[in-house]
């Protein structure tokens, strides 16, 4: 079952990376993090450019974006995979289809991590509202002397950042965390309405 929000409107911003946040790299259990339990790996195929396809491996958890599509929230992907996060990651990892992403403007360079701090801050100032934003690289994010946590904390509207090891993708723990976040600024789960696909 896909989640439909009920409304659009005042609901929190959760601006979403994929690799090292719901892709885990190396999935390394060695250290006292309790990660998602239910990994499955998956092979998956695109162009980046016309007549070269290329293959690439993620390891995908359903419960991780099961819990993620149920928040009251509007999530706009913020990822070098653009718009195959869409009809690639979303589909293997029970997220809804058609979600907005943020994208690299002409003036960036496409593999500039920089790019989506900027994305994000112009989304935030069109529409300000409370807003969560995981990315496994939010602390190398720069925009000249300013880093993303400095220009978050400088707002005046709440925000919170999670930055994930790569090596586990986000945590269960810190999805709890993003929940109680959502809970205080833009309601309950029981928000959404569950319909089939």
């Amino acid at each position: 079952m896909a989640a439909v929000p009920s409304a659009r409107s005042e609901r929190p911003h959760l601006f979403l990376d994929v690799d090292g946040v719901l892709n885990a790299f190396e999935l390394s259990l060695s250290n006292e993090a309790e990660p998602f339990d239910d990994f499955d790996v998956h092979e998956v195929e695109f162009e980046f450019e016309v007549g070269h396809p290329r293959t690439f491996v993620v390891c995908l958890s359903p419960a991780m974006g099961a819990r993620l599509a149920r928040l009251p929230v509007d999530i706009q992907w913020a990822t070098t995979w653009e718009h195959r996060a869409d009809s690639t990651i979303a589909p293997l990892c029970g997220l809804p289809p058609g979600l907005p992403v943020l994208t690299a403007r002409e003036e960036a360079e496409s593999w500039d991590l920089d790019w989506k701090f900027l994305e994000v801050r112009r989304a935030v100032e069109r529409d300000p509202r409370p807003f969560v934003w995981i990315d496994d690289d939010l602390d190398f994010f720069q925009d000249g002397a300013v880093s993303a946590r400095e220009w978050a904390e400088g707002l005046p509207l709440s925000s919170l950042l999670i930055a994930p090891e790569g090596e586990t993708g986000l945590l269960p723990q810190q999805l709890d965390v993003v929940e109680d976040f959502v809970r205080r600024h833009g309601g309950e789960l029981e928000d959404y309405e569950t319909s089939e696909p």
